[in-house]
């Protein structure tokens, strides 16, 4: 065979490779990124199997493990580390003796929820409102802008603590949710509506660049209407960065959910979650530090990992990354 047989079938397996599969060879390389991944999968699917995973470990979130606290030491865990044993892994609370496993396990599947409606709901408004801007121009561009600066000059995190209460209340009165839907159902109504211009601002750059390109003027020129023209020629291009964003704002939002169950705006007892567990744990803190090193442990964990496969993602779709 010679040389230039070779080379030319080389070239025809490069030729052949989609962006996708570029992608994900480069992805697939970046081990960071692969252990990160295999890590978040990890999380996820023991925050949303947390009833059969408790099952197996024969213990509950709500169960008082009353055995496991020393009386005679203000009701804290018996043993070192909050009373970690093989039957309670990461130990019991102190006072009341639940399982923080099970807790923690049951807490992650709130802030998942919440961040991953989040993400998904603040990618397709800022999908739609940025192609809508970035492709018509003109008047629908500088509507869509100047509501967008308008969200940008609040101050989101202080509206949402002042905000989120009265809310609460007006859900309630129209019964369409009660007690903690109702505070959630705020809370992702509050983040998505702060959280989705930011993305329509990186979609409407993008879309206005494209909207000048070969193939959608040729797209055009063959007289296909605007919505063919966004649909197959634009959101094609722009997966990649709904991607990107996904995988960056994911654990933004996860943690935004902690902080807000934290501070009495998120989800309140009896519900689980990251939030008030933290605060739980707070208050222990001088007698029992092992109770907020694990849940804030944790909660860190899970953050850096979906931050550092965020990262992967974004190296692995930019064909600039290793230059």
């Amino acid at each position: 065979m010679s040389k230039s047989t070779v080379k030319d079938e080389q070239t025809a397996e490069v030729v052949q490779r989609t962006p996708r599969q570029i992608a994900w060879n480069r992805f697939k390389r970046n081990r960071t990124g692969v252990i990160a991944g295999i890590i978040s999968l990890f999380f996820v699917f023991a925050a949303y199997a947390a009833p059969l995973i408790v099952r197996i470990f024969k213990v509950g979130p709500y169960d008082l493990y009353l055995d496991q606290l020393d009386s005679t030491k203000a009701n804290f865990p018996i043993g070192a580390m909050g009373g970690i044993s093989w039957a309670h892994p990461f130990g019991v609370t102190p006072e009341d003796g639940r399982d923080i496993f099970a807790n923690v396990l049951f807490g992650s599947r709130i802030s998942f929820t919440v961040a991953i409606i989040t993400t998904v709901s603040s990618i397709g408004i800022g999908l739609l409102l940025g192609i809508t801007a970035g492709y018509f121009r003109g008047k629908v561009d500088a509507a869509i802008g100047r509501y967008s600066d308008f969200l940008f000059a609040f101050p989101s995190f202080f509206m949402i603590v002042a905000l989120s209460i009265p809310a609460v209340e007006r859900i309630q009165s129209w019964g369409i949710a009660q007690g903690n839907n109702a505070r959630l159902l705020v809370l992702i109504i509050f983040l998505v509506f702060f959280g989705w211009p930011g993305f329509a601002r990186l979609v409407r750059s993008q879309a206005l660049s494209m909207r000048e390109r070969d193939f959608v003027m040729a797209a055009q020129a063959q007289g296909a209407s605007n919505i063919r023209i966004i649909v197959k020629e634009l959101l094609p291009n722009l997966w990649s960065t709904a991607i990107i964003f996904l995988s960056l704002a994911l654990p933004g939002y996860l943690a935004a959910e902690a902080v807000f169950a934290y501070l009495g705006i998120g989800v309140q007892p009896p519900a689980i979650s990251f939030g008030l567990l933290l605060d739980d744990a707070r208050k222990a803190w001088s007698s029992d530090p092992a109770y907020l090193m694990i849940t804030s442990g944790y909660l860190i964990a899970i953050v850096l990992s979906l931050n550092l496969l965020g990262d992967a993602i974004r190296d692995a779709i930019d064909p600039k990354a290793d230059r």
